[in-house]
């Protein structure tokens, strides 16, 4: 009687083991069939985003007057109506400007300790290479 409970119970186990992982399995599979879907919704609203920002306007160059080079560029709609950009091109030393806004400046008191860090490493460089300098004299002597 104890034998053909175990055969039971290890069956039982089988069993519950096996639906365990069918149900991980099919949990994986869900999982992985979202994702997927997630990334091709994601990449077709880019594409469309894409499409639409073409449609809506064409880069068209403007010969005829010298004026515009200080404009960007201009554009047209669908309509073929000339759309006229009022932002400036900026020059070099405005980008510069606004590059050397975004710089963090260290402050007065990093300065310093930066400062007082490269002087103490120099002055231990100059000792060591002093030592080594008067260690090869009194080598230098003491073998001739």
């Amino acid at each position: 009687m104890a034998k053909k409970k175990n055969i039971k119970d290890v069956e039982e186990s089988k069993i519950k083991t096996k639906a365990k992982k069918a149900k991980e399995e099919k949990e994986v599979k869900d999982l992985e069939e979202e994702e997927e879907l997630e990334e091709t919704e994601e990449i077709e609203e880019v594409e469309e985003d894409l499409e639409s920002e073409d449609d809506e306007y064409e880069e068209v160059e403007d010969e005829e007057s010298e004026d515009d080079d200080d404009y960007a560029e201009v554009k047209t709609d669908k309509k073929g109506k000339k759309k006229k950009s009022t932002k400036k091109k900026e020059g070099y030393f405005d980008l510069v400007g606004k590059e050397l806004k975004k710089v963090v400046w260290p402050k007065g008191s990093e300065i310093l300790k930066y400062s007082l860090a490269v002087i103490i490493f120099c002055v231990i460089l100059c000792l060591f290479f002093e030592a080594v300098e008067l260690l090869a004299a009194f080598l230098k002597g003491w073998l001739s």
